[in-house]
């Protein structure tokens, strides 16, 4: 069989490999989430297993389920928390009285409508306070109970499904450590075996230490902006800052989004109790504590977790992280760092012998 042959098969074959996962695209997607949960699963698997009296050792099947019931566990617990929080917010949004606004700042806005008419940046029939009365009934509309619980609802319905399946995969990703490289490797030529089970095995690493990373980081991130929120008095503190250290989960647009959302839940829960001399402070309070606490994010945290943990340079990781939102937006920038990870690996493996692959993984 000559080179072109085997290149044209090759290629036939990688092409239907692309089809399938394309066609499934569902089923893969949760197998590398299971595959993820087994990365962070994996040390509460092995701190069970090493439990023992005497002769009496926990079974590694029981030690598998004991940290799956952890993880599912810690979600659930999560859940019961914030859910709650989220549904009384949304109360207190639905209650506010859109045209008490409109009466108490109708007065405060005449200056500005009136530079407005002047710019023409509203027209010369429109009255600042109707427009804002306007949109604000949008948003408390879109922010009602009603909607709120309907959109929970539905989104538990269409996700069931897929939970089980990730629960059920990642139960045997943690039970048996070698099945996600034995079911890579079914789709390998066998003499790559070494090379692609290397590659498994250093991204393993890699991901672990970053994983691990984030979680540290958003508990930091978490524990020092609901501290501060706590301090300064500001309704619904818990949310707030949970949300806004959970957003860090984004790379440099995380903190910018979850002190808007924060700032927004704050000067509702202030306009609900109608003292609207406290929005700007309550605004400025909200938002100088995100900036303290992106400031310990970006000079302690992030060197540390971005850069230190999968050992790339902190301007590389900017370069990645902007590509990748370009082209997938934020779920781009979410995996943008774990893709790019593997992507090194692989490379450090395989094209080894270009200097740009030399110069990117010297540090693997």
């Amino acid at each position: 069989m000559g080179k072109i042959t085997k290149y044209i098969i090759g290629g036939l074959i990688a092409c239907g490999v692309i089809f399938i996962m394309w066609f499934f695209a569902n089923l893969v997607i949760y197998t590398l989430i299971a595959a993820v949960i087994s990365i962070v699963g994996k040390p509460i698997v092995k701190f069970f297993d090493g439990i023992h009296y005497k002769k009496f050792r926990i079974p590694h099947s029981w030690s598998t389920a004991i940290a799956l019931l952890v993880i599912i566990g810690s979600i659930v617990g999560l859940a019961a928390i914030f859910v709650p929080l989220i549904i009384q917010q949304a109360r207190i949004v639905a209650a506010i009285d859109v045209n008490v606004i409109g009466n108490d700042f109708r007065q405060r806005f005449n200056g500005l409508q009136s530079l407005l008419h002047n710019y023409g940046i509203l027209g010369q029939r429109e009255n600042l306070d109707t427009v804002l009365i306007s949109k604000a009934k949008e948003i408390v509309s879109f922010s009602s109970v009603t909607d709120v619980l309907g959109s929970i609802v539905n989104f538990a319905s269409n996700m069931i499904i897929g939970l089980f399946s990730v629960v059920f995969i990642s139960f045997f990703f943690l039970k048996e450590d070698k099945l996600f490289t034995n079911i890579i490797l079914l789709f390998v030529p066998q003499r790559y075996d070494d090379r692609i089970s290397n590659v498994l095995q250093e991204s393993n690493v890699l991901l672990t230490r970053y994983f691990s990373g984030i979680c540290i980081q958003l508990l930091v991130m978490m524990t020092i902006e609901v501290t501060g929120l706590s301090i300064f008095k500001v309704p619904n503190a818990l949310l707030i800052g949970c949300f806004g250290g959970l957003m860090n989960i984004i790379p440099y647009v995380g903190p910018l989004i979850g002190a808007i959302v924060g700032a927004l839940i704050g000067v509702s829960s202030v306009i609900s109790t109608g003292n609207y001399n406290d929005i700007v402070p309550m605004a400025i309070t909200i938002v100088c504590v995100f900036s303290f606490a992106n400031m310990v994010d970006n000079f302690v945290i992030q060197p540390f977790v971005f850069s230190n943990r999968v050992k790339a340079h902190p301007l590389e990781i900017f370069f990645v992280v902007l590509m990748a939102g370009s082209l997938a937006g934020v779920p781009g920038m979410v995996l943008a760092i774990p893709t790019y990870t593997v992507i090194r690996v692989i490379a450090k493996q395989f094209f080894v012998k270009f200097r740009v692959v030399q110069k990117l993984t010297q540090n693997l």
